[in-house]
């Protein structure tokens, strides 16, 4: 099936899994350096996915090996020493494999937690924005999106604990009461919106730090500018969760707090933790935690990874079909949002929509969980 692929597509990156904190911090860094605008610098399409967990780059192309040297090359410019051992990659049907599986959160720290879901849309839409995106990038982002809805349509009666609720743990297990806590969100990310619509269950009220709070528009909540964040003292619980790369929080004189840093790069230095009635947790020790607490869940991973390998095969499928016949694999297209990009031929779309739609009515392909 490999040497017939027509997805030609490729992923390079690290994640929690594969590297510590301080190695995704600097390949967040070098990253970065392909995000928006910055990958027009760049003489390939590439996608860039950075989370407190992962930081992977998709490419596009007919000749991947050489695109991904020339990655290589270029992150090489931004992180010292030797790092390649460090990294995994994946080509053709193994990156949509791949990506299918991290946006149905089977390669999470939190097993199928959905905030990933929201990211990868974000990054694909942003993307779009900047780039010429080649046909098969499209491809694997609109239908590894479709995928990840599939898994979690299928895992009826499990519903995943997510990072909000590791996090509130910790807190209470710091506090051991959460009543009166005064609860401050740093960066107005998915991730904090996530944490942000939990307090809201737990009846709970915060304060937003963020970059531009005049954009933030959420009932019941105080949004501030950075020039606020000295006064994190203020606050018992404090998430950072921003795309600053800079420690935004320092020591100083302080009580008890529990600050959870969830930036990658780091937003808290690390001297905070080391005084006497803060608790700090990094994304690496929040990971650790749930690591040790949650429940075993072997039989759905089982499941939801079958899910994936049948879809992913039965799409792969397809494209080579419509590849083949439509020379597609020459189709780029660069647009402004998610619902006006997709291979350029909306006649195919919906010809391909049906298809797929009518397959997956047969019922042989999902098993319930």
């Amino acid at each position: 099936m490999h040497s017939q692929c027509c997805l030609k597509v490729g992923v390079i990156g690290i994640n929690h899994k594969t590297a510590n904190l301080s190695f995704r911090e600097e390949m967040a860094r070098a990253g970065s350096s392909l995000l928006g605008e910055k990958a027009l610098f760049f003489p390939h399409p590439v996608l860039l996915l950075s989370t407190c967990n992962r930081t992977e780059i998709y490419f596009g192309g007919s000749d991947l090996a050489a695109i991904h040297s020339e990655i290589l090359r270029w992150l090489r410019g931004y992180i010292p020493g030797i790092f390649e051992h460090r990294l995994y990659s994946y080509f053709e049907i193994d990156c949509f494999l791949h990506l299918s599986r991290v946006i149905a959160g089977l390669d999470s720290a939190i097993f199928a937690e959905t905030e990933i879901q929201a990211q990868v849309k974000e990054a694909y839409a942003k993307a779009c924005t900047f780039s010429s995106l080649t046909s098969c990038m499209h491809y694997i982002f609109q239908k590894g999106l479709k995928v990840g809805k599939a898994v979690r349509s299928h895992m009826t009666g499990y519903k995943a604990p997510g990072l909000s609720q590791a996090i509130w743990q910790l807190a209470e297990e710091h506090f051991q009461c959460l009543i009166n806590a005064r609860f401050l969100l740093v960066g107005y990310s998915e991730v904090n919106r996530a944490v942000a619509h939990f307090l809201e269950k737990k009846k709970k009220r915060w304060t937003w730090i963020t970059q531009e709070p005049s954009n933030i528009c959420w009932p019941g909540c105080t949004p501030l500018g950075y020039e606020a964040i000295d006064r994190w003292i203020a606050y018992d619980c404090i998430v950072c969760a921003s795309a600053q790369d800079r420690f935004l929080i320092v020591a100083q004189p302080a009580f008890r707090h529990a600050i959870f840093d969830l930036s990658v790069p780091r937003n808290v230095d690390p001297e905070v933790g080391r005084q006497e009635g803060i608790m700090l947790y990094n994304i690496e020790q929040i990971n650790e935690w749930i690591q040790k607490t949650k429940s075993k869940h072997t039989g759905q991973l089982a499941l939801a990874q079958e899910i994936v390998r049948k879809e992913v095969t039965w799409l792969a499928r397809l494209y080579a079909e419509r590849a083949s016949k439509f020379n597609m694999s020459r189709i780029s297209w660069k647009g402004n949002h998610i619902s006006n990009v997709f291979h350029s031929c909306d006649e195919e779309n919906q010809s391909l929509e049906t298809e797929t739609k009518s397959c997956m009515r047969d019922g042989a392909k999902f098993a319930k969980f």
